[in-house]
């Protein structure tokens, strides 16, 4: 909390105001962690993935989500020091959460495959699940709970994490 005695100047008031803000801002930036991007594909005339990787490189960028798995995007993150969640798309929700060969498999194809030349630290599975019009949420938790059981069969459960994504 900032306090002003009624002496102060104006002057010394918002030289002061000033150097609380920047150290401020210091002490958040120094707690904030890393930044990260969401990194979505749906578009006209995208760059390569390599080229996308160089930019969030060039940026600082630490951390990335990708909406899917694609091998070009995924062989591009490659070694590249930036951590990786993937997502499960919710088309796929249903099929992971009915058949744990179906979570296997794709945990292999899509994941273990990369690992850990791709930093991929976490799985996001499904996508806003909550606001989705194809009531996926109720494959939400049996999808999860085999996709971790898949990470746990191929033992990279302590590197990779479950999680979900949702923005309201």
């Amino acid at each position: 909390m900032l306090c002003f005695s009624l002496e102060q100047s104006m002057e010394k008031k918002l030289t002061i105001f000033a150097h609380s803000l920047i150290l401020l801002s210091l002490i958040s930036l120094s707690d904030a962690g890393s930044i990260g991007v969401n990194y979505g594909r749906i578009a006209n005339n995208l760059p390569s993935a390599v080229k996308v990787v160089q930019l969030l490189k060039s940026q600082g960028i630490e951390r990335v989500k990708v909406f899917d798995t694609d091998p070009a995007v995924l062989r591009a993150l490659s070694a590249s020091g930036i951590k990786v969640t993937v997502d499960l798309p919710n088309e796929l929700l249903a099929s992971a959460a009915k058949r744990p060969s179906f979570a296997f498999t794709w945990v292999l194809k899509n994941v273990v495959a990369y690992y850990p030349q791709t930093q991929i630290e976490a799985i996001a599975v499904g996508n806003e699940v909550f606001v989705d019009t194809h009531n996926t949420t109720k494959f939400l938790v049996p999808a999860m709970q085999n996709i971790h059981s898949a990470l746990v069969k191929y033992n990279v459960d302590s590197k990779i994490k479950v999680s979900l994504s949702h923005c309201p």
